[in-house]
């Protein structure tokens, strides 16, 4: 069945999707990019604005704060919540039909003590949250996002918002974006048993412990190799990585690649290669990767983290204590154990068969109308 508006918006007014990064190959950009399309197919007016932006994409991506002045009183707003942003106030303080969708963002000890810049950065945009309470309706991209809202929120600001009637939404539309882009073909030498990593280089994606585990598994499995696919290149925390990778054995180390700035059709090519994709991430709102392995039938091993364990369900392994030795034991079931690999299979049916049916792009258009619906009965009280 189609997606589409009610009758009465099915014209005008518009639905403005505001983020204050709406860049290419980043995760909430890709979504904003993914929303716009979603509502033009489905017959609503979607405006993007974004303050920060490609500069090739800047005509059809309306500045912020500039574009507040263009919003008419009947326009919906989507407003993505990812970072401390500026415009956060004015968009919560506008008496339009609003919604917020909570991306989460990492709690500022994963980075204090290691990037004192980003640590503060994180501490403005947590410091933000209570003007959620603002919104008609609070999407976030999961239950475990929904619940991060409100921890450590002043009471005043929490009673302002309702964890129970947050809609927990993954943040892409549809999972089959794989399909429209092509891979090249592999290079000679590359058909053996591969752990892929994809995500950003930074602390608290547990990279350290992915490398060590692998490391350990390494020694007794001589074919295995990982490729960590990410950035930034050239940060301490990367470069950091890539010193401990010198510092192992060669026979080890020449096993483990970094891939910088890759399109997404080398992308598309790894995950085909994979024979386990993985991750110690120590915190996750939506794990987006682990979506993307299991569309390409891949198991996974993870860390004990309520996000990426809402996103996996049945379809990884979870490592609770990612020692070296636990997280070898736990690639190596992944690579070597027929039953394990059956099981996780199974639950990878499942799992993507929930979320392709979460993601399918009706509850972003059911929150379009239930904000309007809210702002038809507050503008007539």
């Amino acid at each position: 069945m189609p997606i589409t508006p009610s009758n009465s918006d099915a014209t005008s007014p518009r639905v403005f999707v505001i983020a204050r990064d709406i860049q290419r190959n980043d995760a909430v950009g890709n979504f904003c990019e993914q929303v716009g399309m979603l509502l033009r197919r489905a017959g609503f007016d979607a405006v993007l604005a974004a303050e920060n932006c490609h500069p090739d994409d800047r005509a059809r991506i309306q500045p912020m704060p500039a574009a507040l002045a263009e919003i008419a009183p009947e326009d919906t707003i989507i407003f993505q919540f990812s970072t401390e942003d500026p415009a956060f106030p004015a968009v919560a303080a506008l008496p339009n039909p609003k919604i917020v969708f909570y991306q989460n963002i990492t709690p500022e000890r994963f980075f204090r003590g290691t990037d004192e810049r980003t640590a503060d950065l994180v501490k403005q945009g947590l410091a933000q949250r209570g003007l959620c309470g603002r919104f008609d309706v609070i999407m976030a991209n999961s239950r475990a996002t929904a619940a991060a809202l409100i921890e450590d929120l002043p009471a005043d600001q929490a009673a302002g918002i309702d964890v129970e009637q947050i809609v927990p939404c993954p943040p892409v539309i549809g999972v089959e974006r794989w399909d429209n882009i092509a891979a090249p073909d592999a290079p000679a030498g590359s058909d053996g048993r591969l752990v892929l990593f994809v995500g950003r280089l930074v602390p608290h994606k547990g990279i350290d412990d992915l490398i060590a585990g692998f490391a350990h598994l390494a020694r007794s499995d001589q074919e295995v190799r990982l490729a960590i696919v990410g950035g930034p290149s050239q940060s301490d925390y990367a470069l950091g990585l890539k010193q401990r990778v010198g510092d192992l054995d060669p026979a080890i180390g020449s096993r483990i690649a970094f891939h910088h700035d890759i399109g997404e059709d080398d992308l598309k090519r790894l995950y085909q290669q994979a024979t386990v994709c993985a991750s110690m991430s120590r915190h996750e709102g939506f794990g987006v990767p682990l979506l993307d392995a299991m569309f390409f039938g891949k198991p996974l091993v993870i860390r004990a983290e309520p996000g990426m364990i809402e996103t996996a369900g049945d379809a990884a392994i979870v490592v609770t204590n990612p020692t070296p030795q636990a997280t070898a034991a736990a690639l190596d079931a992944a690579l070597n154990d027929r039953q394990v690999g059956a099981d996780l299979a199974a639950g990878r049916v499942r799992q993507l068969e929930k979320l392709r049916a979460a993601a399918d792009g009706r509850r972003i258009i059911e929150a379009i109308a239930k904000a309007r619906t809210i702002w038809r009965a507050r503008t007539k009280a």
